[in-house]
């Protein structure tokens, strides 16, 4: 067996260190994984709430996997199904990011809806009979989303959803009494609790 000196083991130490390649902080980490097993597919349907919902599930995948941007793009084709495949196929080229490749997808499968379109769907649902107070201020609370980034403010908005609900909440939630929607929540799962 052969014996080193604490210096001639330094040396052998560093010697490998030098010879072992070396990470730049510039460059992208190394992938973990892929789009093979994502359960998610978009077949080219045309509708904002569907590739929403979509890229939302890729990312969250991507991010959970691991995949680097590059791969990502690489990837995105397995995706895809119908329609989609054809439209990628015509646009691949364009796509020189991950952000394009999403980009790409928004401009041409969900146009963006001109706000009075948004407006008319908020205005048109008033709150099922059945309906929870839950389930009609979130897909309200969806629609606001929709329309451009500070466009109301909460209180405008409350007003906007108030006046839609059922009077039975109306009647035991005076709007002067709420400055959220938290408190509207609140206010609205105690009325349901005490009228069932």
């Amino acid at each position: 067996m052969t014996q080193l000196s604490d210096a001639q083991f330094q040396i052998l130490i560093e010697t490998i260190k030098s010879l072992a390649p070396q990470k730049t902080e510039q460059e992208e980490p190394q992938s973990k994984g892929s789009f093979s097993n994502c359960p998610v597919r978009f077949s080219g349907q045309r509708d904002h709430d569907a590739v929403d919902e979509f890229i939302t599930a890729v990312e969250t995948y991507k991010e959970v996997e691991g995949i680097s941007d590059k791969d990502a793009l690489k990837g995105i084709s397995l995706l895809f199904s119908n329609i989609a495949i054809t439209w990628w196929k015509g646009v691949r080229r364009e796509a020189t990011t991950w952000d394009d490749a999403l980009q790409l997808l928004r401009d041409h499968f969900s146009p963006t809806k001109p706000s009075y379109q948004i407006y008319m769907e908020i205005f048109e649902t008033k709150q099922g009979s059945t309906e929870a107070i839950d389930t009609f201020i979130c897909k309200q609370r969806a629609l606001l989303a929709k329309l451009p980034e500070g466009r109301h403010n909460e209180e405008t908005e409350l007003d906007f959803i108030y006046g839609l609900m059922l009077q039975k909440y109306r009647e035991r939630i005076p709007r002067h009494e709420v400055k959220t929607f938290r408190e509207l929540l609140e206010r609205g799962r105690n009325v349901e609790r005490t009228r069932q």
